[in-house]
């Protein structure tokens, strides 16, 4: 009964983080869940608890727990020049503060990386506690299916309708995968259990089910993806039926050699209908996408990375700003490169090889369901080219989902471990029953074999658990309450299109915005608030630096509250440009600060910056520029005339409307 509730929930942890987009929401319910199900398995032992333990060596542990521990160094202060990322020396000048150097470049995305590593790993590690009896096996292997196959069939409908959402090729492939094993498993049982002019109609339901759900998987990549995928798909489901035709027919030595040989073959026939791209770095040699902020972050990778998640915080760093800009996201092999380094990808890759030979010599080795580990081989095949190709590995719910597989998979890859379990019990019942008790070293020895992996499980959940209490209270407890709300106060004495940016950021943060409606009020009760709540709004946008330095939306309203100081306005405004300079959204309060404060304005590099911003604003964005009136109307002297000049040489035409908007706003 408690196997069936664990079961449940983790089938309903994934299915949640497949059907709802990417948000706070889905990690803390997926974490939540699985956080449950691995302390449940700890606490109330099963009769596979000898089988867990015998799977879950040490050498395992220490595989499994290296990429944790990694993400978790990333963000421990490191010696002055030594691993820690130069941002932080940055920061610590502009915020006048002094900061510790750490690898990773945001310490938020970094931990949420290693809360959804924490969930995945739990997610594998439950399913293959549930695998480990045969039966329940088959009906993990059976939902996996059905969620995989309505994942794809949702996935292909958006992509038809038009509607943008997270990519997914990488459960469509893994539905191909689990498809074909369904499959062969069936056949299986009706070449084993049908007697003579009958088929056993339950086999046979299942591989009717399991043919329908590839016809939909395979068009689905037929349709909406690469020929990448395409051929991931195709070279894993061969790993599968090649160990099928050497198990079904009984080939010897030389005709498992011929069929490996036929296999080997295939691939490299396969590779032939890769779109290689030349003259790139080979992480990215399969994307189809455009990647040429990705490249340029490829060639500023550190050897320890720029810590986990901080792939996505580099990326618009490194994008051309402007209008059409294609949307970017990096292959799942680059973001490995750029978070954790290129060792990291190699071990990773030689481990998921060195995986697959082991599932295949296990499935080889096992007299009955050796379709469980062959299919783990063939998603480890899959998977790593598929890495190469796109980001969707990476994404949550396609992550639970590959790691419900190998769960699976490798909990069915050592022979009869739930069955040896249950008759060693009972053997040590009736030997108990029958003579004296034994010597307390030989039921110690048990004992202890079966206590440490439930104690590594209920490590995991115990940590998964303070991840979900890290994420939830200051976002939804301590958010309300955070003295960012008072961004909104600061905000409010801009003109309504300046002040998008500052909301948006805020909103980003997940903080309530509760000063919105002051300014609606008394306007000198409003003056005398915003008097007393800059100074907090400035400490909580510092806050929010100390963890993510690279936030150039932070940078610029922390440049906006702190504008009545000249030189600390300029400092934060520079870091603004540097760590943002590709967000057109923040160009309209960007120019405002910068036009109102003569030290700004005053010194060369911030002219050409100014200079760069108007002129997007004059020549690429014209919807946007009544917030040159804007800045224009809030100006310093300085500013002014500078502004008035960039405009003349750039449209004069659009110079004396500027000024007559401005002059009839004033009047207003």
């Amino acid at each position: 009964m408690i196997i069936r509730l664990v079961m449940l929930a983790e089938l309903v942890a994934i299915t949640a983080a497949l059907a709802m987009p990417e948000s706070l929401l889905s990690r803390v319910l997926a974490s939540f869940v699985l956080a449950t199900a691995a302390l449940v398995v700890a606490i109330f032992p099963s009769s596979g608890s000898l089988g867990f333990a015998r799977l879950l060596r040490p050498g395992l542990v220490v595989v499994l727990a290296a990429p944790a521990l990694w993400m978790a160094s990333q963000a421990v202060p490191m010696p002055m020049g030594t691993l820690g990322n130069a941002i932080w020396t940055t920061a610590s000048a502009a915020l006048n503060e002094p900061l510790a150097e750490i690898i990773t470049v945001d310490t938020g995305a970094t931990m949420f990386s290693f809360a959804q590593y924490c969930a995945v790993l739990a997610a594998a590690l439950v399913a293959a506690v549930i695998a480990l009896d045969r039966y329940r096996a088959a009906q993990v292997l059976h939902i996996l299916l059905s969620i995989a196959t309505v994942a794809t069939a949702m996935w292909f409908g958006k992509e038809t309708a038009g509607v943008a959402g997270p990519d997914g090729s990488t459960v469509a492939v893994l539905g191909v995968l689990l498809s074909c094993a369904t499959a062969i498993r069936a056949a299986d049982q009706i070449a084993r259990h049908s007697r003579p002019g009958i088929i056993a109609p339950a086999p046979l339901l299942t591989l009717s089910a399991a043919t329908i759900a590839m016809i939909v998987c395979l068009a689905a990549l037929l349709i909406r993806t690469s020929s990448t995928a395409v051929v991931a798909a195709l070279l894993g489901s061969g790993i599968l039926l090649s160990v099928f035709a050497i198990r079904r027919w009984c080939l010897g030595l030389w005709g498992t050699a011929g069929v490996f040989a036929s296999a080997a073959i295939f691939f490299v026939a396969s590779a032939t209908l890769l779109p290689f791209r030349t003259n790139t770095d080979v992480t990215i040699a399969l994307s189809t996408s455009s990647q040429i902020a990705t490249e340029r972050m490829l060639q500023d990778v550190r050897p320890a990375g720029s810590g986990a998640g901080a792939s996505t915080v580099l990326l618009p760093l490194y994008r051309d700003i402007g209008i059409g800009v294609p949307r970017e996201r990096p292959t799942a092999a680059a973001a490995m490169v750029i978070d954790m380094g290129w060792a990291f990808l190699c071990g990773l890759v030689i481990i998921a090889m060195l995986g697959a030979c082991i599932l295949i010599r296990r499935s080889l080795s096992r007299a009955y369901d050796y379709v469980y580990p062959a299919l783990g081989a063939g998603a480890s095949i899959a998977l790593t080219i598929l890495a190469f190709a796109d980001h969707g590995i990476l994404g949550l719910g396609a992550s639970l989902l590959v790691a419900a597989l190998f769960g699976l998979a490798f909990g069915q890859s050592v022979p009869g471990t739930g069955r040896e379990a249950i008759s060693l019990e009972s053997k040590e019942a009736s030997g108990w029953m029958a003579g004296p008790a034994p010597a307390s070293r030989p039921r110690l020895a048990p004992a202890f074999v079966t206590l440490w992996p439930r104690v590594v499980l209920m490590v995991l959940g115990i940590a998964l658990i303070v991840q979900t209490i890290w994420i939830v209270l200051p976002r939804w407890y301590l958010g309300g309450q955070s003295s960012l709300s008072a961004a909104v106060s600061a905000a409010a004495a801009w003109p309504n299109e300046i002040s998008k940016p500052v909301s948006a950021a805020a909103a980003h943060e997940g903080f309530l915005i509760r000063g919105e409606s002051r300014s609606h009020g008394d306007p000198a009760l409003a003056a005398d608030e915003q008097k007393t709540e800059l100074p907090a709004a400035s400490s909580a946008f510092a806050r929010v630096l100390r963890s993510s330095p690279l936030r150039g939306d932070i940078w610029l309203m922390l440049a906006a509250a702190s504008k009545q100081n000249s030189i600390q306005t300029a400092a934060m405004l520079k870091m603004s440009y540097y760590t943002a300079p590709s967000d057109l959204d923040l160009l309209p309060l960007r120019l405002s600060v910068a036009l109102a404060t003569d030290a700004v304005v005053r010194e060369l590099e911030f002219r050409e910056l100014i200079k760069r911003d108007v002129s997007l604003v004059v020549r690429r964005r014209p919807a946007i520029r009544p917030a040159l009136v804007a800045a224009y109307r809030s100006a310093s002297a300085e500013g002014k005339i500078y502004l008035e000049n960039l405009i003349s040489e750039l449209d004069p035409t659009y110079l004396d409307n500027m000024r007559a908007r401005s002059s009839r706003q004033g009047s207003r």
